[in-house]
């Protein structure tokens, strides 16, 4: 999405919509919505960090972060749509530094969370820095949108779905164009763990026009999430940058990349790591000749 562009949460300017009116509070909680990484190696990331999408989002909140001009006319969108709440998670991979972003959006009813993916998908696909759609088996009411963002050299794999009354995005973020496949299975993974409603059928509001909603929304979207998903990529960018500059020579590894010489003799990695070996600024990785591994503990 454009938004998906901007932030590498699409995945979170959705979530903003999602606070909006007084209505039933979703069940299950929003926080337990969203499907794990598929690995350890991934972690949170740091709540407070520019970018960043982390925890609970109303409506007022989501606006501000994308600080349009058309603040009330976006928010009174989000209010015919039914929007309830968001809440989003972000991670980093620590190996590759890929950044995965997931959201889930409460509306009402079904045809609110509809109405906000058709818009969401519109302003997507118009945004100059779109690149092609991406599919993925087994999910009806869905689209997927690969971005590039040049000015960083980054790639945005995001797909948004409906599921019930709830709208979810999962976006990944990479400096190369290698996440298509992980970005569909990790979608696939979202839209088995989403429940089927948050919000119980019998308490959907009865359907409305959805015209002046799409319309407004249609053009609203893409400034929230593009200032989202520029924020994630920013934040991508940011910890790139201060990253440590690779050593011009590192540690003498083996063949299979599991010992090092120690001068004398062939020690195992799982055991010990070279004392000498560059430090990330951190503390957490460290430089053996060829790449960045994560400091681990001797067993």
């Amino acid at each position: 999405m454009k938004r998906w562009v901007y932030v590498a949460g699409v995945a979170t300017a959705a979530l903003l919509p999602l606070g909006a009116i007084a209505s039933p509070s979703p069940s299950p909680g929003l926080e337990t919505m969203l499907a794990a990484p598929p690995s350890s190696d991934y972690v949170e990331a740091d709540s407070t960090a520019p970018g960043v999408i982390e925890g609970s989002l109303d409506a007022d909140q989501y606006i501000a972060t994308g600080n349009p001009a058309n603040a009330s006319a976006i928010k009174a969108t989000l209010q015919r749509d039914g929007f309830i709440g968001g809440f989003g998670r972000t991670w980093i991979q620590r190996t590759t530094q890929h950044v995965l972003v997931e959201g889930a959006v409460a509306f009402s009813g079904g045809d609110g969370a509809k109405r906000w993916l058709a818009a969401s998908e519109l302003a997507d696909k118009a945004d100059p820095n779109y690149s092609h759609p991406l599919t993925v088996n087994g999910i009806d009411a869905y689209y997927g949108a690969q971005s590039t963002v040049a000015a960083s050299n980054s790639y945005i794999d995001a797909f948004a779905f409906v599921k019930g009354n709830d709208f979810f995005f999962v976006i990944t973020v990479s400096k190369t164009d290698d996440q298509g496949a992980f970005a569909s299975s990790q979608t696939t993974a979202q839209y088995i763990v989403a429940p089927e409603d948050s919000i119980p059928l019998s308490q959907w509001p009865q359907a409305t026009s959805a015209s002046l909603s799409y319309t407004v929304g249609g053009f609203a979207i893409p400034v929230l999430l593009g200032a989202l998903i520029l924020g994630v990529v920013l934040f991508v960018v940011g910890r790139a940058r201060r990253r440590p500059q690779v050593p011009a020579q590192g540690v003498q590894l083996s063949a299979d990349g599991r010992f090092w010489w120690d001068g004398q003799a062939w020690r195992d990695l799982a055991q010990a790591i070279p004392a000498t070996a560059q430090r990330s600024a951190d503390g957490q990785y460290w430089w053996d000749g060829r790449t960045w591994r994560p400091v681990t503990p001797p067993s």
